[in-house]
């Protein structure tokens, strides 16, 4: 059994949940939101994915820089709500990873897209600061929006005008530094257990 296809298709299938969840709840994605982009980036991989195991092809590099960067993302989405949302909140863990759609955006799947990718996904990898390089474009984007009041957050940390501007270019270092770290980490997992896994 290709486990990579598995898991990969559950992924797809809790991505959808979680994402109507969404709408259904709050009439809109969100796609302010790095939990929302990072999630449908990572339904649109693994469902590239799963096209490619299905038909038996060989997994171009485009794709597996996708599916590399969407789990970098993905694992970020986890590491943040676990080390900052959670903690700002009162450590209401409960709340931030198992009701309605955060179940799935910021439980289930990033934590199946770091099983599958570091266990079974077969895909070759070498660009470790392609999560720096999301996470990067996020920033660059949401920040001139709430310098121009356009956008609130919609994270703590990117609501320039209620913090000082040290502490706006210590979250960046963090969050960049953060993403490239984490990169490099599953690169290592990756690179460690995939290559025993038999199918």
């Amino acid at each position: 059994m290709n486990k990579s296809l598995v898991l990969n298709l559950l992924i797809i299938i809790l991505e959808i949940v979680g994402l109507m969840t969404v709408y259904v709840l709050y009439h809109q994605l969100g796609i302010v939101f790095y939990t929302v982009l990072s999630n449908i980036l990572l339904l649109i991989s693994s469902s590239l994915l799963v096209g490619f195991i299905t038909h038996k092809k060989k997994i171009p590099e485009w794709l597996s820089i996708l599916k590399y960067t969407s789990t970098i993302c993905a694992t970020i989405t986890f590491l943040v709500v676990i080390l900052v949302l959670a903690p700002m909140y009162g450590f209401n863990y409960k709340h931030m990873l198992f009701e309605h759609e955060l179940l799935y955006l910021h439980f289930l799947c990033p934590v199946l897209s770091i099983i599958t990718f570091v266990f079974y996904d077969k895909i070759d990898i070498d660009r470790v600061f392609m999560g720096a390089i999301a996470t990067l474009t996020y920033i660059a984007v949401l920040l001139p929006l709430n310098l121009l009041r356009i956008v609130d957050g919609p994270y703590p940390f990117l609501r320039v005008y209620n913090q000082s501007i040290f502490m706006s270019f210590v979250w960046f270092i963090v969050m960049v530094g953060g993403s490239y770290l984490t990169g490099l980490l599953l690169k290592k997992l990756h690179d460690k257990f995939n290559c025993n896994v038999k199918e």
